[in-house]
């Protein structure tokens, strides 16, 4: 509704403003964000100036939540009081603001308590004498919290989490803190949706002053469309949202070794052109990510959290593949990848199944499709509104190395004959986006005509005759084989018994028109002389494994010229 009500409020901005009866209302942006995936505890944060450093105090991480958005910080006793420095340095900033999630069962007493400070480090003991609220909401509610805490002449504060005197357990969740007025240094970029201004304080006084909302409300995609037709700057696809220029020639991003907070965006905009929703962040935990490998963790909410790279050329590809290590919580949608040839028009090229099964799986994605485009864009997106612990690492475009391995051996992705690798996959995609492994070898057995040895599967050479019973499943003739199983799974599921030879004497029985042409005749008659002592299925009409003289018998009994 906002949104929608935005040219009457610019309008009512401009005529407050020029009216001299307004206030101006200080911008804020991202300084910090965690969600506690890390059982190792939540990470600190040193970024230049500015600083968010952590003494949890007995405190812990914890899996059972009543806020149901995966880990959070635990405290159960008056000894247990987690405190936070945040410091901004010489950034001018006004004021720091803090949102979280808390649920407990019974009261624990806790009082949030903060103390103005310019100090640059940790400490346990911290003066924190002011209140700045409690948490009072009791039953298990996932409750919300914010409040603002004006900086006045200092650099920094103090939070602390004060537990009463009982043993009553609480849970903090989803941390965010904000910065107050001091946006313009480190801010989110002018071509990012986020909030009000952005980090070019030219660009940004530029376009807020012939739209008030970009610096009053929030910097949404108009405001970003506004950085060029206003003449304030360039956000085009064309070189990545920085002015122009060509594509890159290359994507490689592993999200570095140290921990900081604040949009993936703004932190790498070398590779991305801007974040949409509420932009992605480093994670330290969550699967892919450790204490010292960094991974892309997505917010929660719509338009869903993304990340958008710059425009990249495949022109020097002959084979290239989107490389990606991803982890998720199982049973939730997402994340998922999408593609962009005009970065308008978007089509979704690959997405997570909803069953995830491992901690960090690394996956090739195919590109073949897109060989010789020139300006190619990749939007990672959470895909889901809700959390779904979804993150990225290890991004790159490469070449796909070539397929070195048979049909019968397991490997990489697809095998070395294109009929029979397009065949098994059509039937089963994993065998050419991730491994060619035994699975995929049997389905090419059965249905492709690998013809796989020493497999329990119909088509297998060496799973025995359809004519006779054996101990072990399914038998050579794969065709014959799957019309029996399908009437009876028992054979192809346990053994080839006396049961589904009889029914291989029906299931199996062929025409003996041979060539098709409606006739049996000397065709026929010769293709069964040429292929004699042969395993030539066509002519093999008994189904024994050679052709003989059932087979000449067959023939001569249903001529008919």
């Amino acid at each position: 509704m906002l949104r929608a009500m935005r040219p009457l409020l610019a309008l009512l901005l401009a005529f407050v403003a020029f009216s001299g009866a307004s206030r101006a209302v200080a911008q804020s942006c991202d300084l910090y964000a965690t969600d506690f995936g890390s059982f190792g505890g939540p990470p600190d944060l040193a970024d230049g100036e500015m600083r968010v450093l952590w003494c949890v105090n007995g405190a812990s991480i914890t899996s059972s939540n009543f806020c149901a958005t995966g880990n959070a910080l635990r405290f159960d006793s008056g000894s247990e009081d987690p405190v936070i420095l945040i410091s901004t340095g010489a950034l001018g900033c006004t004021a720091i603001e803090v949102s979280f999630k808390y649920a407990q069962f019974s009261s624990s007493g806790t009082i949030v308590k903060y103390g103005l400070t310019n100090a640059i480090t940790a400490s346990c003991t911290a003066s924190t004498t002011l209140t700045l609220g409690a948490l009072t909401a009791t039953g298990g509610a996932c409750t919300a919290f914010s409040a603002t805490i004006q900086l006045g002449s200092s650099k920094g504060v103090y939070l602390r989490f004060d537990h009463g005197a009982n043993a009553n357990a609480i849970t903090i969740d989803d941390l965010v803190i904000r910065r107050v007025g001091c946006c313009g240094s480190g801010g989110h970029s002018c071509c990012e949706i986020g909030a009000a201004g952005c980090a070019d304080a030219s660009i940004s006084t530029c376009v807020c002053a012939q739209d008030p909302y970009c610096c009053t409300t929030e910097w949404d995609a108009q405001c970003v469309a506004e950085v060029a037709q206003f003449g304030c700057g360039s956000c085009g696809s064309g070189g990545g949202g920085g002015g122009g220029g060509a594509c890159l020639s290359s994507l490689s991003i592993g999200f570095g070794t140290l921990y900081s907070g604040g949009s993936i965006c703004t932190k790498f905009p070398e590779i991305f052109e801007r974040c949409e929703g509420t932009a992605p962040f480093l994670t330290s935990s969550l699967g892919c990510a450790t204490s010292t490998d960094m991974a892309m963790r997505f917010s929660q909410g719509f338009p869903y959290s993304a990340a958008v790279t710059k425009c990249v050329s495949l022109a020097s590809f002959s084979a290239p593949a989107l490389a990606f290590s991803y982890s998720k919580q199982s049973g939730t949608l997402g994340p998922r990848i999408d593609v962009s040839l005009d970065g308008t028009t978007w089509a979704t090229a690959w997405t997570a199944p909803v069953a995830f099964e491992g901690t960090c799986q690394a996956l090739l994605l195919d590109l073949s499709p897109l060989i010789g485009e020139t300006s190619v864009q990749f939007r990672f997106s959470s895909g889901a509104s809700t959390s779904n612990l979804a993150a990225f690492d290890d991004i790159a475009i490469v070449e796909t190395p070539p397929v070195a391995h048979g049909c019968c051996e397991e490997g990489g992705p697809g095998c070395d004959d294109p009929d029979t690798s397009k065949c098994a996959c059509a039937l089963d995609a994993y065998c050419c986006e991730t491994a060619w492994d035994v699975l995929c070898a049997a389905i090419a057995t059965a249905y492709c005509g690998a013809a796989c040895p020493d497999l329990p599967v119909c088509g297998s050479p060496t799973a025995g005759e359809c004519t006779s019973a054996h101990p072990t499943p399914a038998c050579a003739d794969a065709e014959c084989c799957l019309a029996v199983c399908e009437l009876d799974p028992y054979c192809c599921e346990t053994a080839w018994d006396a049961a589904c030879v009889t029914t291989a004497g029906t299931a199996c029985a062929r025409s003996p028109d041979i060539d098709g042409d409606g006739v049996v005749g000397a065709i026929d008659l010769a293709i069964v002389l040429n292929h004699w002592g042969e395993p030539h299925p066509p002519a093999d009409l008994d189904g024994d494994g050679a052709v003989g003289a059932t087979d000449l018998a067959a023939v001569l009994s249903a001529w008919t010229s």
